[in-house]
């Protein structure tokens, strides 16, 4: 079997589960979903911005980061109840040519 190009996280564990006999997921899933939603409730944004200025990361990757974790996190606060706070308060600087002086 070749490797493949992108896995994403959850299609990943799902296949890792399947892989392994498992025949609900239900539970697994669940329990890392409870697991993840705990650790976002804690997150700052300190590490949010840290992980999107990360070195490996080049400029317009850190611009499309800051758009879909900005998705991410709304995201979670309208459907999964975590606050966020601080961290959607950021806004994108406005373009300048669109700005009146």
């Amino acid at each position: 079997m070749g490797k493949r190009a992108k896995i994403h996280f959850l299609t990943a564990y799902v296949e890792y589960l399947l892989d392994q006999g498992i025949r609900s997921e239900e539970y697994y899933l669940g329990d890392a979903s409870r697991f993840l939603r705990h650790l976002l409730a804690g997150v700052t944004a300190e590490q949010v911005h840290s992980y999107i200025c990360s070195s490996h990361h080049s400029e317009a990757y850190r611009l499309r980061l800051e758009k879909t974790l900005r998705k991410f996190f709304s995201f979670a606060q309208e459907n999964l109840s975590i606050e966020i706070g601080e961290i959607l308060d950021r806004q994108k600087e406005p373009d300048q040519h669109l700005v009146q002086e």
